[in-house]
């Protein structure tokens, strides 16, 4: 599965990666688009039985599409003893009607019936066919299916899908899995279950990389029966992966993992304690790799909240304010996308005897200045937060 941009550190790290369950390698979210007004590209699904006879003779397959006025032939794939799982590009300037699966002589470099060694029946036109362990299977003995799912949200009241993701984005999954893709856009507390239109499943299984563990509530992490709506917590677009064979939809969002992997790095590179008493020794390449970071990955945490008991992002910026405010020197590198410096205001408390008196100093001039600050507006002091629970 798939595509993002990474992390880019350039201080000799790495961060942890955070896969896609499902792929274990980038998914290609290729999307069917319409070339031009007549030309329409997708993907067709061969799922051969048992993989015994038509995998003999290092033997090849493909499609051959046709309306009976026009016909259209796919590209070849060897057929291998250990795949039984086939996905097949084509462009098209017609309407198909008609498929037929053919199993052609090695030797051939495109699809043609002269090569022919065997063959389906005439099937009708779908995305996905199961072809049985037989020499020329007939039409009868083939079965096929739609490769869709349709993702139904709480905007709505799920009476309609909010978007669908189709057999043009399908990807193998440990060779037996269709996998369709794409991005869904979620407020804050909207619910939402995808819908494997195939048998109609209506499926609230989910998984997600750690970072986002707090971003979703209800579903289920463990099962298709009996699991609720999936509720959202933080609001964005997120990139969905569904398994159609399993009906359980990894969910990711880049810019939240992203952050979470700076976050890990900040947190075991920084060199110094989590009150930032002590000079840290790392901080010029945590700023580094924060400026190899998406302009989408810095908002989110400029955004963030200090927490020294919260999750990684949240206790890397409690550090990070404390080592600012302790150590006026260190340059405040936390940006966001416009360039503004993150406020280090919202502050828990920390041990200044740790301090040497340069720094003592310094911190007893913001202590007064703030003092007389929320004295000049009565006494309330705001703190910019993010929705974050």
């Amino acid at each position: 599965m798939k595509t993002k941009g990474l992390i880019k550190l350039l201080v000799g790290f790495t961060l942890a990666a955070s896969g896609v369950f499902a792929v274990g390698s980038a998914v290609s979210s290729k999307k069917a688009e319409s070339v031009d007004a007549a030309t329409t590209t997708s993907r067709l699904v061969a799922k051969l039985g048992n993989v015994g006879k038509w995998s003999q003779s290092s033997a090849k397959l493909c499609a051959y599409l046709t309306n009976d006025n026009s016909e259209y032939w796919t590209g070849l794939q060897t057929i291998s003893s250990s795949k039984t799982m086939y996905v097949f590009d084509y462009s098209i300037n017609f309407t198909p009607t008609k498929l037929i699966w053919v199993r052609m002589n090695p030797a051939a470099t495109s699809g043609n019936w002269s090569q022919k060694y065997n063959q389906t029946g005439d099937l009708s036109f779908k995305d996905a066919t199961y072809l049985p362990d037989e020499w020329d299977p007939s039409a009868g003995s083939c079965s096929q299916w739609e490769i869709t799912a349709k993702v139904y949200t709480s905007s709505n009241s799920f009476a309609s899908p909010k978007t669908s993701f189709g057999v043009s984005t399908v990807e193998i999954v440990e060779n037996t899995h269709p996998q369709v893709s794409g991005v869904v856009t979620l407020a804050e507390n909207e619910e939402f279950k995808v819908v494997n239109a195939a048998d109609n499943t209506w499926s609230g299984f989910y998984g997600c990389p750690s970072a986002l563990n707090s971003a979703f509530s209800g579903g289920s992490k463990t099962q298709v029966e009996g699991s609720g709506n999936i509720k959202c917590l933080i609001a964005g677009t997120y990139d969905f992966y569904f398994d159609t064979e399993t009906k359980r939809t990894w969910i990711s969002r880049q810019d939240i993992v992203d952050a979470d992997g700076w976050a890990t790095y900040f947190n075991s590179n920084v060199g110094c304690d989590a009150t930032g008493a002590t000079l840290p020794s790392g901080w010029t390449s945590c700023a580094t790799a924060f400026g190899n970071l998406s302009s989408e990955a810095r908002n989110y945490i400029y955004a963030g909240k200090a927490d020294e008991n919260g999750d990684n992002l949240n206790r890397a910026l409690a550090t990070y304010d404390h080592a600012v405010v302790a150590h006026p020197s260190l340059t405040k590198f936390i940006k966001n996308s416009s360039n503004v410096v993150r406020s280090s205001n919202n502050l828990v408390s920390f041990n200044p005897l740790s301090v040497n008196n340069t720094e003592k100093n310094s911190i007893a001039i913001i202590v007064i200045i703030s003092l007389v600050a929320v004295t000049g507006i009565g006494g309330f002091f705001f703190i910019r937060k993010r929705k974050y629970n």
